[in-house]
């Protein structure tokens, strides 16, 4: 993972920042594909047990078949042309979820 210059294709964003959190989901995942909840939480949903969902207060979920995150973001990382999404934790974890 790289924080150096940012593009579309590879962008850090704070997760608390909804506007910006959506349209890196919908290009992550489709526009189809994400919804936001009545209390904030936006999801990309890829099937019905993979997805990711980040809570307003930057709390990630996500679901794949042989492994899932839940807990806390410091920053999201995505390589859209790599079609991944890093959860980067405020204790240095790396969490990667790979485009289905």
């Amino acid at each position: 993972m790289d924080d150096g210059p940012t593009t579309d294709e590879n962008e850090t964003v704070d997760p608390t920042d909804r506007e910006t959190l959506r349209r890196h989901l919908e290009q992550f995942a489709g526009p189809n594909s994400v919804t936001a909840g009545t209390d904030g939480t936006v999801t990309a949903r890829f099937s019905s047990s993979t997805y990711v969902s980040v809570d307003p207060d930057g709390h990630v979920h996500s679901g794949m078949p042989l492994h899932a995150f839940d807990g806390p973001a410091e920053r999201l990382h995505f390589d859209h042309g790599d079609g991944e999404l890093h959860v980067v934790t405020g204790e240095g974890s790396n969490y990667m979820f790979r485009r289905p």
